[in-house]
Order: structure tokens, then C-alpha cells, then sequence
């Protein structure tokens, strides 16, 4: 062999070499980004991140970040699939598919936010090895699909949707089957059934690849279509039938303010971004004709909304002429807390007090709420208000007592408080009230557990 043919030999073989060690050693795949939207981004195991876009394979120790806008989709090799929500932080700490089920594992943790999971054939070979760790609570399957997601108060929501999961913590564990939920307050004490389903939020209109049954073929039954998803109102929009409403009105020259409407479950209540629109309470359907102010805190989505506003001029069955009507609306508590010791909520919000000489004639005052806050003692089911306004004070001291979620005082001296606690552990409160002396008045306020 001539040195010429010896030194192309030598190069090819170090070339060669150079490749082939990366390739033996390279990471692999354990899935691939198949749908992509809005900020999402890889962090892979040596902490360095990239953006992460569609048809990008996904390794084993990576994890995903998705932001305020970002949603992802991920299917593994197994079939199975991941739906990342916004504001979301996953990791895929540890994944073998070797159709071996002693050796699979579909290891993989939710730091933060929320995701949607249908189970793949690793779950299917060996259940055992198929675990989701939270801060709080580790989840494994018997079925093959559900949900999990963090509340904002750091709790955690999971609803299994299809077959049934299992989920444990230091406190024991908690065995759903579908349509099922449970929320995990921390790591030692048992998760607790709720009718409060996991916190995730509908995606966004876009052709999103769509999961439909558990079969992670997509020529067979209950594959994978791609679908169009129906467009989504925004935030706290749309028609609920799970809502509570408590309403404080009068009927101009025939009566005063007062509780008219206590807390219900109304049939139904129409919202506009946070705004009631309508709603009907029994027979009774209640419309506004003007309407001077609202607000709202929370989403429907995440459990924990509550609205508060006033109309001014309104309509009861369209016959009735109503004036000055109060309104609270949110979805109430499925799960009282019991905590010990008093716990001092504070006002997040309110409506314009108004004020009345006559029981029967129009409002003649207009006032502004000052202050306002309440005292719960939950082991005792007992609440107080304090209420100051530009046109009198409410001051009820521990003895409104709480049935379920909601809560209604009246007393021989004019004071009328009605009421209810939404979201998760009781996290927000919202009442309306009406308060006597040589001006009537009322009004709506909302509140924020510390």
C-alpha cells in the first residue's frame, strides 16, 4: 500500500471515529414536540435552554417550560401522550422504552402548572413503573387518562378522565375513577375528594392534535385525529349553571332594600368577561336594563372566581322593575376548611353604596365604602363583619353562623348579611348587605383569605 493511500485511510478512519462515539453515546429519544404554540422552551440536563419547536425529539432528563402564551404537546415512542398548559414547568426524569416491561419507565415530574396525560404502552406493560411526582403528591395509573394542575394556592387538582389512577402522598392514598377528583393540600396530609375538577384550562382555538379514546394508534379506533378545536370565549365568559349568586334590591315605591335574593344555585347566570348579564333564581329570571359597575377576581377555569357589581335599573321576569340591585356570583367551596384560630379575610373589592330615606320612595344618597373585613373561626362554623360606610356601619360580631359554603344573618335592628366562600380551601368570601338608621343603605363586597 502506497503512504498516499495509507494517510486516506488513516483520515477516513479518524473521521470515522469522531463520529461514531457521538452517535454510540447520543441520548435516545424519548418523544417528539408534535404541537407547538406561544413560549415554550427545552432545558436539557446540562441547564442550558433552547426553544423547543414542533418535530424536535424530546430526551429523557430534559424538561419543558411553556409561558404565559406557550402550549405543548409531546408524544412519547410509547404512544402515550403529554398536553402542557401555560405557565408550566415539566421534566421527563426518567424514560426507557425497550418493550421491556421490567426495564420501561415512564418517570417523569409537574413542578409547576398543569398538564393533560393519555398512557402509552409503558403504562400498559407495567402500570408499577408509570408514576407523575408533584411537590405534594405522586400519581400512577390503572386506567389511562387524567388531569393535574396546580390551584393558586399552591394545592394540587387531579380528575381522572378515562379508566382510573391511584394518587399518593406521606398521608395515604386516594384511589378516582373516571370523571372523579381529588385536591392535595401538601405532602403529608391525604388528598380529599372535591367535585372541583383540576385546574386546566381549555386551549385556545387552533388545529390542535386532538386525543380521542385511549388508543395511541392513530389508524385504529380512539386514535389520534387532528380535529379542530371550537373556538373558546375568553376568561369568565359564557353561561354557567354552578354558580351561587347572593343579590340585595328593592322594588322603587312599593319596597325598601333588603336580602330579596339569598345564596342560590342559580338555573343559570350569564357572565361577560367577569360581568352577570342575567341570571334566574328559581322562576324568577333577573336582567339588567343599566348597569353602573363591576368587578371580578379569579377564572372559572381555576375554581376561585368571584364577581361583584350593580345595576341600577333592572328587570324581574321583564314585568318587575327593580333599582339598585347587589349582586356577589361565584362558584362556592366544595370543601369547607377546618383550620383552627380566626382567620381575618380583607376587601378586595365592592360596589357603590346606596342610600335610601324611604322604604318606598328612589335612592337618595350615593356612598362609598370605607373599610371593610371579616373574621372567620372555621372550626366553629361562625363569621363576624365589620362594614364601614359614608352612610352607616355594620358591625356583627362571631355569630353569622356558615352552613356549607354560604352564610345569612339578619337582626331586629335592619342588618341583613348574606353570603358565600368560593374556591379552593375558602380562599375568597363575597356578601351583600344592607344596614339601617336615617339612611338605609347597601351595597356588595368582596374578600381574600390571608
Amino acid at each position: 500500500m502506497t503512504p498516499h493511500i495509507k494517510l486516506q485511510h488513516t483520515a477516513l478512519a479518524m473521521a470515522l471515529a469522531a463520529i461514531y462515539p457521538l452517535q454510540a453515546f447520543a441520548a435516545p429519544s424519548a418523544g417528539v414536540a408534535q404541537f407547538i404554540v406561544g413560549d415554550v422552551n427545552v432545558r436539557r440536563a446540562d441547564g442550558a435552554t433552547t426553544a423547543l419547536v414542533k418535530g424536535k425529539d424530546i430526551e429523557s432528563g430534559q424538561a419543558i417550560l411553556t409561558g404565559a402564551s406557550g402550549r405543548a404537546q409531546v408524544r412519547f415512542t410509547d404512544g402515550g401522550l403529554v398536553s402542557l398548559q401555560p405557565n408550566t414547568e415539566f421534566k421527563v426524569a426518567n424514560y426507557v422504552d425497550k418493550a421491556d416491561p421490567k426495564e420501561d419507565r415512564f418517570l417523569v415530574d409537574l413542578l409547576r402548572g398543569s398538564m393533560r396525560a393519555i398512557t402509552g404502552l409503558i403504562g400498559k406493560r407495567n402500570r408499577e413503573n408509570y408514576k407523575v411526582t408533584t411537590t405534594t403528591a405522586t400519581i400512577g395509573i390503572r386506567g389511562s387518562g387524567f388531569n393535574v394542575g396546580y390551584n393558586p394556592d399552591g394545592s394540587l387538582g387531579v380528575t381522572t378522565e378515562l379508566d382510573a389512577i391511584e394518587v399518593c402522598n406521606a398521608g395515604g392514598c386516594v384511589g378516582l375513577t373516571a370523571g372523579e377528583s381529588v385536591r392535595v393540600v401538601n405532602n403529608t396530609d391525604a388528598p380529599v375528594r372535591t367535585n372541583v375538577r383540576a385546574p386546566v384550562p381549555t386551549p385556545p382555538p387552533t388545529q390542535d392534535p386532538v386525543v380521542i379514546g385511549n388508543n395511541p394508534d392513530p389508524s385504529g379506533p380512539g386514535g389520534i385525529i387532528n380535529k379542530p378545536i371550537p373556538p373558546t370565549p375568553p376568561a369568565n365568559t359564557g353561561t354557567f349553571t354552578n354558580l351561587k349568586v347572593a343579590a340585595s334590591y328593592y322594588v322603587p315605591f312599593v319596597s325598601g332594600p333588603g336580602p330579596q335574593v339569598g345564596p342560590v344555585v342559580a338555573t343559570s347566570t350569564t357572565l361577560d368577561l367577569g360581568k352577570v348579564t342575567d341570571f334566574t333564581s328559581g322562576s324568577n329570571v333577573f336582567k339588567p336594563t343599566t348597569a353602573n359597575s363591576f368587578g371580578s377576581a379569579g377564572t372559572i377555569a381555576a375554581g376561585d372566581f368571584i364577581g361583584w357589581g350593580t345595576w341600577t335599573t333592572a328587570t324581574k321576569n321583564s314585568s318587575t322593575n327593580l333599582a339598585d340591585l347587589h349582586y356577589i356570583v361565584g362558584q362556592p367551596t366544595a370543601v369547607m376548611p377546618t383550620t383552627t384560630g380566626i382567620a381575618t379575610y380583607t376587601l378586595i373589592g365592592a360596589t357603590p353604596v346606596t342610600g335610601y330615606t324611604s322604604p318606598s320612595g328612589p335612592a337618595t344618597a350615593m356612598g362609598t365604602l370605607t373599610s371593610a373585613s371579616m373574621a372567620v373561626d372555621f372550626t366553629n362554623s361562625k363569621l363576624g363583619v365589620s362594614i364601614s360606610t359614608t352612610l352607616g356601619n355594620i358591625s356583627v360580631g362571631n355569630v353569622i353562623a356558615i352552613s356549607g359554603a354560604q352564610f345569612t344573618y339578619s337582626s331586629g335592628t335592619g342588618i341583613y348579611v348574606n353570603g358565600f366562600f368560593t374556591g379552593v380551601n375558602a380562599n375568597r368570601a363575597g356578601l351583600v348587605y344592607t344596614g339601617p338608621g336615617s339612611t338605609i343603605f347597601s351595597g356588595a363586597a368582596a374578600f381574600q383569605a390571608p
